[in-house]
């Protein structure tokens, strides 16, 4: 069970990380090329190198802190009664989510990429759960 509750938290950290890295980079080099802008290919390539143990085990536990995180947020969230107080939390949660992957010693980008991975790759699902 804790291990569904890491990887749901990767994912949602991804999903979150994903739109606002894109939207991020989009506002920082609005000149670089549109194909460039769609297609990533310097990331697809960095997706194609395996994951060290290393960076597997800092993944790991900033999986552990997101989940944590998910879990007190997700709490606070049932009192909430406005549509702007429940968005003040998510982005507080968000932005607490972020720095406890930073702190992890990996980038949320690198994040992203090992959470996108493990959804499709059992044997670095089990690489994952053995740190765990």
């Amino acid at each position: 069970m804790t291990n569904l509750k890491t990887l749901t938290a990767a994912v949602a950290l991804a999903t979150f990380g994903m739109a606002s890295t894109a939207a991020m980079a989009q506002a920082q080099d609005p000149a670089q090329d549109p194909a460039q802008q769609q297609y990533g290919a310097p990331e697809q390539q960095a997706a194609a190198a395996p994951v060290s143990d290393e960076d597997l085990q800092k993944f790991v536990d900033a999986a552990n802190e997101v989940s944590e995180i998910r879990d007190e947020f997700t709490g606070r969230l049932e009192g909430v009664e406005s549509q702007e107080d429940a968005q003040a939390l998510q982005l507080e949660a968000q932005e607490k989510m972020v720095e406890a992957v930073e702190e992890s010693g990996i980038d949320v980008t690198q994040y992203n990429e090992i959470a996108t991975r493990l959804q499709a790759d059992p044997e670095l699902q089990e690489r994952a759960e053995a740190m765990n």
